[in-house]
């Protein structure tokens, strides 16, 4: 049997993906005020719009156990292998919750629990490429050295088009926020090696911000030519497709998965956030 993929729904992927490759997704809750959002008939423009017009921010959770140790159970039944990739451990608790539900299973030698160290398409590029290795035959542990080796050189770089959900989430001071806002000042952010979320530049403006995440491909990456890249964003199409032109135009990457991030990122991003996810250099 060919190794089963499973993640969960902070890796962005799109769904015809997710359905071409029989990937399996556990989920995070969200919860908007005391209503828990239906994760398989949530619309992200409507979430975005709902986040915009919020006094208060969405919150999130881990998946269920139960849930967890279900979708295991199902990945396995028929005596084949299985790996899970799941949400970086420097954002939440979810691989120590995968491990309980490995640990909870009658023959956990049969599950891989990966950190993917990334969220959103970082995570779902990790995701990708785990099930297209499975497709073509590789063992498991041929599928998680892969992965592994792919999971040191991705880069997640981001830019969020506002401090305001910072600020409601803590992250930054009101004062921060607020010449952040008089300034102009648009943050770019990413995932560092132990998958954690840290500042690494600014930019003044939209446009500004857009230009700086063009410039830190050409530092970062390594060779695109025929690679799978990644663009995630919160409600900011425009914005995507305008950094996926430039994926193929400029960088020649072969394919670039364009997709929404999901309301669990987004509930701490905020709309109009834009990431790229690609290889960097060796």
């Amino acid at each position: 049997m060919p190794v089963r993929i499973i993640s969960d729904n902070c890796c962005d992927l799109p769904g015809p993906l997710l359905e071409e490759y029989g990937i399996s997704l556990v989920h995070m809750p969200v919860y908007a005020g005391q209503s828990e959002w239906d994760p398989a008939g949530l619309d992200a423009h409507a979430f975005y719009r709902w986040m915009k017009s919020s006094p208060v921010l969405p919150t999130t959770s881990q998946p269920p156990l139960e849930e967890m140790i279900r979708c295991y159970r199902e990945a396995l039944d028929g005596g084949g292998e299985a790996v899970a990739i799941h949400l970086s451990s420097g954002m939440t608790g979810t691989v120590q919750t995968a491990e309980l539900a490995r640990a909870q299973l009658p023959d956990p030698q049969r599950l891989v629990v990966i950190d993917s160290l990334k969220a959103s398409l970082g995570q779902g590029l990790l995701v990708l490429h785990a099930a297209r290795l499975a497709r073509q035959g590789l063992a498991a542990g041929q599928v998680v050295a892969e992965v592994l080796a792919l999971r040191q050189r991705m880069r997640c770089f981001f830019t969020l088009d506002t401090l305001e959900y910072l600020l409601k989430g803590g992250r930054v001071t009101r004062s921060q926020a607020l010449m952040g806002n008089v300034l102009d000042i648009k943050p770019i952010l990413h995932v560092n090696p132990q998958g954690v979320i840290e500042p690494y530049e600014r930019a003044r403006g939209r446009r500004g911000a857009l230009r700086r995440l063009l410039q830190v491909v050409q530092r970062e990456a390594g060779q695109l030519q025929g690679q799978t890249v990644a663009v995630s964003h919160a409600d900011a199409p425009e914005q995507a497709q305008a950094v996926r032109s430039a994926f193929l135009d400029d960088f020649g990457a072969a394919e670039v998965i364009v997709s929404d991030i999901g309301p669990v990122i987004g509930s701490h991003v905020g709309p109009g956030t834009v990431a790229i996810f690609f290889p960097g250099k060796e």
